[in-house]
């Protein structure tokens, strides 16, 4: 009899993940440096990345119903494995452009959400318990900040080192334990099933009530909010002159108050009402991006710090806030999908959300192309002297979500909200000093 080690070996897959963000720093800089991207292809770039995750319900549909070899975990998690690898040895090897990096993130992205339904899928077949499921999804998720707080001072060091293609190799090696993972995987013989489409279609459409659609619009509305992520990299690395080094110490810095964050929630907040808490977080968010901006106007200088060290205190403060206003969004999924359907239902409206992301990217890029701003080219010289215009309507747009607040369900806040389990905690790794909403909310 083979010893099953399915159970340890899961938090490894987040490890991984988290772990990937070793790329971080070497991609702001390879797509600046390398490839010369505008900032207007960087932003692209990312809502391009997003897809994948937009579409997750697939994955899970298509390894339900359609075994390999009988088998509805292990294949599909070492496809995912490769995948994962193939993007980042793209880009450290042939990648020369724009498209060649849209290739290379695709491919990435796809390779890491398929790996995350499969594995919300293991825990769900291993956890015979609603508690069981929640201790172990909460080990996951520490798993997935450990990861990226293992590698993510070493991430900007490299760069300066080895350069940002040999970070990448490094970083493509890392989705190929996955693949070894999903080869020690014990997979039991197929259950019988009576899954239709048309039955779980017929769900849907019955669970489609007011305060469902009220929530599912205000998700939406919350994650598409534009954002300057990228223009404020470019600015700060142009005329700030932060290095990759630097980059790395304040993602370390993120990766650390965020567990503080994690921590604060768990312990202070769970019991605040939804809506109550997302009020407070819209102010919070402009409040507490005002340092960001204050890089642009130099209010360093008039308190007498270095841009180093005001980017810290602005980082120490962002990377606990994106883990307080990302956890409640979980915690309203969750309460809102109905019953007999929640994996669906949560995987509907988590794809909503990762497309809320795509969207805004776009209007980050769309912004920071109406005003002018862009970094240096052949002809032109960088401009980015409307770039606090774009960084206030970004920071602005967090009050959008305000008028669909009223709508959203009442939500029991309770003891238990702790412990459920929740699908989706392996998300995209931000680029340190990006401000965006997910930073915000």
């Amino acid at each position: 009899m083979r010893l099953d080690l399915t159970r340890i070996l899961i938090p490894f897959v987040y490890f991984i993940a988290g772990a990937t963000s070793l790329a971080g720093v070497a991609t702001t800089f390879y797509f600046k440096d390398d490839l010369h991207l505008s900032i207007q292809q960087v932003q692209f770039l990312g809502s391009i990345a997003i897809i994948p995750w937009s579409v997750k319900p697939i994955y899970g549909l298509v390894s339900d119903v359609r075994p390999v070899f009988g088998l509805r975990r292990k294949p599909y998690l070492f496809l995912a494995g490769l995948l994962g690898s193939a993007g980042y040895f793209s880009q450290a090897t042939w990648v020369s452009g724009f498209w060649g990096a849209a290739f290379a993130a695709i491919t990435s992205a796809l390779g890491f959400a398929l790996a995350d339904v499969i594995v919300d899928g293991i825990v769900a077949e291993k956890s015979k318990t609603q508690k069981e499921a929640g201790r172990l999804q909460s080990i996951c998720r520490g798993a997935l900040l450990a990861g990226a707080i293992a590698v993510s001072y070493a991430s900007g060091i490299l760069v300066e080192a080895i350069g940002a293609r040999n970070v990448f190799f490094i970083t493509g090696t890392l989705p190929l334990v996955t693949v070894i993972f999903s080869l020690l995987v014990l997979e039991g013989p197929l259950p019988e099933s009576d899954f239709s489409i048309r039955k779980v279609w017929k769900q849907f459409k019955g669970a489609l009530s007011p305060g469902l659609l009220w929530s599912a619009a205000f998700l939406f509305v919350w994650r598409a909010t534009p954002t300057s992520g990228g223009a404020f990299n470019y600015f700060l690395i142009d005329e700030l002159h932060f290095t990759p080094e630097f980059f790395g110490r304040l993602a370390f810095i993120s990766h650390v108050t965020g567990i503080i964050g994690v921590v604060v929630f768990r312990k202070l907040l769970l019991n605040v009402p939804l809506k109550k808490l997302f009020f407070w977080l819209m102010v919070a968010s402009v409040v507490l991006s005002l340092p960001s901006i204050g890089l642009l106007y130099k209010w360093y200088d008039l308190i007498g710090v270095s841009p180093q060290f005001f980017a810290m205190a602005d980082t120490l403060i962002g990377g606990m806030l994106f883990e307080l206003a990302f956890l409640p969004l979980l915690v309203l999924v969750a309460r809102v999908c109905p019953k007999g359907i929640e994996a669906t239902m949560f995987a509907v409206l988590a794809s909503l959300m990762n497309i809320g992301l795509s969207v805004s990217d776009l209007g980050g890029a769309a912004l920071t192309t109406y005003f002018g701003v862009h970094s240096a080219t052949e002809t032109l010289a960088a401009d980015y002297s409307k770039l606090h215009i774009v960084m206030w309507i970004a920071i602005l747009s967090s009050f959008l979500p305000l008028p669909l607040l009223p709508f959203l369900p009442e939500t029991r806040t309770t003891d238990d909200l702790g412990t459920q389990a929740a699908p989706s905690i392996m998300t995209p790794m931000l680029t340190p000093m990006e401000t965006t909403k997910e930073e915000i909310a």
